[in-house]
């Protein structure tokens, strides 16, 4: 049977990938990398952004990485996506990904938006040139800054902030933050929430994947800062199929900089169904546009 385009560009990446690994000391994941910018394929952004991702899932079968290395699933990237665009209803949106990695969140926002003002910060210097190499390959323009949100940095603002956060504790005590625990390390991924959302413009919305218990289970400078200094929009649990246990179960948060009452309407909490169940998901995004037009 012929193989689609999508299939002939996934095995051109793979081919070209293995071949660099043999001639090069290069990891698996720094041999794709270097494979995006020497092939030369033709097709969508979608069949190529997709034969990135299925390329980069093989390689990790035969490499261990580090948790942060993961790529963001379709579910996540369509989810946050989605609701990106109906929150902005200017599709000329500049937007922020707060840890961008490997850059295939942006990539996928992309798709849904293609008017999008690209901006990701990545401090990994391997997974910095990976994203940049993945913009090369897809033909898509955004500007990454291989610097550390939590420190001190020069990343302008945007209207919207977006991330896919790692998940546990920052190794060094900070200061100025209020999501920062008052003894010990604080958790990363609540610093840099608050990091994103600090470079987010006056009214602006950050989207968010975060643990499900990050309102119940020690996060009580995380309540205070929801109620000061941005505005609880939404809290969507992820399906559950998508996580190996429910110790790992993540949710998608979505936050207003700066603290109001909302007017006419509730916190939207649900369940983001599985999503190859299309009628359900269908009828999870309506919810979605019939709470922003309350």
């Amino acid at each position: 049977m012929e193989l689609s385009n999508l299939e002939k560009i996934y095995e051109t990446l793979v081919s070209k990938t293995d071949e660099i690994k043999k001639e090069t000391d290069l990891s698996r994941i720094e041999s794709l990398s270097r494979a995006l910018l020497e092939v030369e394929v033709d097709g969508t952004k979608a069949e190529k952004r997709k034969a990135f991702q299925f390329a980069y899932l093989k390689q990790l079968k035969d490499e261990t990485i580090q948790p942060n290395h993961q790529l963001t699933p379709d579910v996540i990237g369509y989810t946050i996506g989605y609701i990106s665009n109906v929150l902005n209803t200017n599709k000329e949106v500049s937007l922020l990904d707060v840890g961008s990695g490997t850059g295939h969140l942006s990539m996928t926002l992309s798709e849904l938006n293609p008017e999008l003002d690209l901006n990701g910060v990545e401090i990994d210097p391997t997974l910095a040139e990976l994203n940049a190499n993945l913009c090369e390959f897809l033909e898509t323009h955004m500007k990454i800054y291989p610097q550390n949100i939590i420190e001190p940095n020069f990343i302008e603002t945007v209207d919207t902030a977006v991330g896919d956060l790692p998940v546990g504790y920052y190794p060094v005590q900070v200061e100025g933050y209020k999501t920062a625990f008052k003894e010990g390390n604080s958790f990363a991924h609540l610093l840099i929430i608050e990091a994103g959302m600090n470079k987010v413009k006056s009214d602006g919305i950050g989207i968010f994947t975060v643990p499900s218990n990050i309102l119940t289970e020690n996060q009580e400078t995380f309540k205070k800062y929801i109620k000061e200094d941005v505005t609880l929009l939404m809290f969507l649990n992820l399906p559950r199929t998508i996580f190996k246990d429910e110790k790992s179960q993540k949710s998608i948060i979505v936050l207003k900089k700066g603290y109001e009452a909302l007017q006419n309407k509730d916190v939207l909490i649900g369940d983001i169904p599985d999503f190859k169940n299309e009628a359900s998901m269908k009828n999870f995004l309506k919810t979605i546009e019939e709470w922003n037009n309350k």
